[in-house]
């Protein structure tokens, strides 16, 4: 009935990398007009945010002390958008891409204290798909590296979709229909449009919260029957993180998770290290036995 598309090795990481440079774009581009959140008695206010690090090396309780300042966060920030819009340009310079993904990764987790409320797990699968995109750019002539990072992707992917429907399938007020109502009418995830209409209409709401819970759960069957579910399974997850962005605020969700596909698809159709290549010294070089029969000619 469907057929997961076939994608290549090379092609599957680079929309791998693209796709989420697009969400540590939009995150630097939200976090920059934020400044008032890290101010004193904002949400993210490092004088009392700073207590969770006291554990901490002093060493890096220092850097994360300039990095609250406001002049080094604009600078970290204006830095990862530089390097966000460099992936998403054309071409296939693997050191310059290396680093760059390598530089997302690495300044999301320095700023991850500074922005420890507001940030969601859209930055967390970024953070993950960045660096493992940065060594399979790094190890790029080896197959097997990149094949490893992509599966690796992949599996992640397929583990925060199962994982999330597995969690909400313990709470009863996903299994009774009740949990959709509730997100939809609180300030911070909530949408007053949406609220009221599945409020009209609360069997279609437990219709809804049960769909999710299903598609979640049921994530890891886009590896059955040679990726042929895929297609269709990807559709209907791209298409709730689409309806989640416009109605719950989650934008960022939809490039983090899309930056996922295409090693989703590279996965499911059973992708190996391609066969070692063999050098044209190699191919041009007699075999044992012509070798043999030049031998004995000279002989003659």
């Amino acid at each position: 009935m469907f057929s997961s598309p076939a994608i290549g090795r090379r092609p599957a990481l680079a929309a791998t990398e693209r796709i989420t440079a697009v969400t540590s774009l939009l995150s630097s581009l939200e976090a920059l007009p934020a400044e008032r959140d890290r101010r004193p008695g904002g949400l993210n206010d490092w004088e009392i945010i700073r207590d969770d690090y006291a554990d901490l090396p002093p060493l890096a309780r220092k850097a994360l002390d300039v990095l609250a300042k406001p002049t080094s966060m604009r600078i970290v920030h204006g830095a990862r958008i530089a390097a966000a819009v460099t992936l998403l340009l054309p071409g296939e310079r693997r050191h310059q891409r290396a680093a760059a993904n390598g530089f997302l990764a690495l300044s999301a987790l320095a700023t991850y204290p500074h922005h420890q409320y507001g940030g969601d797990g859209s930055d967390q699968l970024s953070f993950q798909t960045q660096l493992v995109s940065s060594v399979a750019r790094c190890g790029q002539r080896n197959p097997a590296i990149v094949d490893a990072c992509l599966w690796y992707v992949a599996l992640q992917s397929t583990l925060s979709y199962t994982v999330s429907g597995l969690v909400k399938l313990c709470g009863p007020q996903w299994r009774d229909g009740t949990a959709l109502p509730h997100i939809l009418r609180t300030e911070t995830y909530g949408d007053a449009t949406a609220y009221r209409l599945i409020s009209r209409h609360p069997t279609a709401g437990k219709a809804v919260s049960h769909a999710v819970l299903a598609f979640e759960c049921a994530f890891p069957l886009v590896f059955l029957r040679g990726g042929r579910l895929a297609p269709a399974m990807l559709a209907t997850t791209a298409t709730f993180h689409v309806v989640n962005a416009r109605v719950m605020g989650l934008s960022r969700f939809v490039w983090a998770f899309l930056g996922t596909y295409p090693a989703v698809l590279y996965a499911v159709q059973g992708a190996r290290p391609a066969a070692p290549q063999v050098s044209a010294p190699s191919r041009l070089a007699p075999g044992p036995a012509a070798a043999g029969r030049r031998a004995r000619g000279a002989a003659r």
